[in-house]
């Protein structure tokens, strides 16, 4: 496993990436997170718990998601591995892949009592703070027992939000039929919504305004609010859309390592800085 020597002063967190919809940017933010928090200074392990594999794929370790022995071997009273047999490095992060074989695993997460905690208590609680300082987890984009498994698992959530309707149904059903729920039992903090792929146009800037005018105002990072579309001095509110995310993840790599010199990293870093501090004010 990967170690960095230097001391941190934040307190060690786990922290899924999730939506309960697909294509909003999820997996390159996931990616980009735990390596701004590695630039950092910080031991990261990213946790690739999607189904199709588009992190492990996007950090170089394709042939990872076929390989014979992954994370569903290491689960139950009959694990035939261990976390040291799966944790693949990277020259960032460590990673633990995700693999073709994950929906038998979600299967027997959903049938098997109390299976949902297994991912905190033998994953995130193995390793969080005596090997890595931060957990990132790239959650599954729908409802079902992976995804509860990885909220779970990491208590906090940074969620990507394209600006579009169905983006923000995606928000307002994961909060009401999976996170509210969920809060009955234990803590799940929203550290952040994250306005993700934006290009610039007028239907942005109404949901984005709607936005801070809900009850997720709270949860707008700076960078991501309406005041960026008229200062001259931004490209606009967000994460904006680059082609260079999509290259990156092509060539199996951070965008930091594709390109040192775009100009979204300012803005990943400080998501970086927020699960540092466990929420945009904290």
């Amino acid at each position: 496993m990967s170690q960095n020597s230097e001391d941190t002063a934040t307190q060690p967190r786990a922290v899924s990436v999730a939506l309960q919809k697909g294509g909003v940017g999820k997996t390159t933010l996931a990616i980009n997170i735990a390596e701004r928090l590695h630039a950092r200074g910080h031991r990261v392990l990213l946790v690739d718990l999607d189904q199709q594999g588009n992190a492990t794929e996007g950090v170089g370790l394709r042939d990872a998601y076929d390989a014979e022995t992954h994370l569903g071997d290491v689960f139950g009273d009959d694990a035939t591995a261990t976390l040291d047999d799966i944790i693949q490095e990277t020259e960032w992060f460590d990673v633990i892949p995700a693999n073709r074989d994950f929906d038998a695993l979600e299967d027997r997460i959903r049938t098997t009592t109390f299976a949902e905690t297994w991912v905190r208590k033998h994953v995130v609680e193995a390793v969080l703070g005596d090997l890595y300082d931060y957990v990132v987890i790239d959650s599954p984009p729908n409802l079902g027992a992976l995804s509860d498994a990885s909220l779970i698992a990491s208590q906090n959530v940074i969620v990507p939000l394209q600006m579009s309707e169905p983006s923000i149904s995606g928000l307002e059903r994961m909060v009401e039929d999976q996170i509210a729920p969920l809060r009955q039992q234990l803590d799940i903090n929203i550290l952040a919504l994250v306005p993700n792929r934006l290009e610039g146009d007028n239907e942005e800037r109404r949901i984005i305004t709607d936005i801070e005018t809900s009850p997720f105002a709270e949860n707008l990072p700076a960078f991501g609010r309406s005041d960026h579309f008229d200062n001259p001095n931004s490209p606009g509110p967000g994460i904006r859309k680059r082609i260079a995310f999509r290259r990156a993840w092509r060539e199996g790599k951070p965008v930091a390592a594709y390109d040192s010199e775009c100009d979204q990293l300012e803005r990943l870093d400080e998501l970086a800085a927020i699960v540092e501090r466990g929420g945009i004010d904290a």
